[in-house]
């Protein structure tokens, strides 16, 4: 049988919120969702988990079908924050909430229903910060997409904090000036 990125989606939400877990869909996945649309071709996930649940995670997700290899996704987590599991030919990655911004983004969440199945997404605000972080070329486009989309609706004081919080924990006003540039201020 072949597996569709929505066939993948549709499980991984439905674990996701049988387990109960705290998590957000990011990536491409939620920018096409609550942005403009766009291709992707994997399932990105903020997960809210304590280092000593993971083990019993991933039984539950091996258990579930899911493909993965239980040692190498410690391993990657331990080392990276980041570890990646499949349902046929797609893979979902997951990243394990480490910073202020994740938790609150995890807090904030909305749920969608997308294709008959419920999952959490962030707000346009905490999903425009996400993707200021790493500053990639997809990145911007997808918070140009945002801002398109929400541009009358977005709390612009909730981001400019944010904004602020971030660049002092970088030491580096980066972020500060990329989202006044995309919001069309000085």
């Amino acid at each position: 049988m072949i597996m569709s990125l929505l066939d993948t989606y549709k499980k991984i939400a439905k674990f996701l919120n049988a387990g109960k877990y705290s998590y957000i869909v990011i990536g491409g996945l939620a920018a096409s969702t609550i942005g403009e649309a766009r291709v992707t071709a994997d399932i990105d996930i903020d997960l809210v988990i304590e280092k000593d649940d993971l083990l019993v995670f991933l039984d539950k997700a091996k258990k579930a079908g899911f493909g993965l290899s239980v040692k190498k996704c410690i391993k990657s987590a331990e080392q990276t924050g980041v570890f990646e599991i499949s349902y046929g030919d797609y893979h979902i990655d997951f990243i394990i909430a480490s910073t202020d911004l994740e938790i609150q983004a995890c807090n904030r969440r909305k749920a969608i229903n997308l294709h008959g199945v419920k999952a959490f997404f962030p707000t346009p605000e905490d999903l425009i910060l996400l993707k200021l972080v790493p500053d990639r070329a997809k990145d911007i486009s997808d918070i140009e997409g945002l801002i398109a989309r929400h541009e009358n609706k977005l709390d612009r004081k909730y981001l400019k904090i944010w904004a602020m919080k971030l660049c002092e924990e970088a030491e580096d006003m980066r972020i500060w000036k990329k989202l006044n540039k995309l919001l069309g201020e000085k």
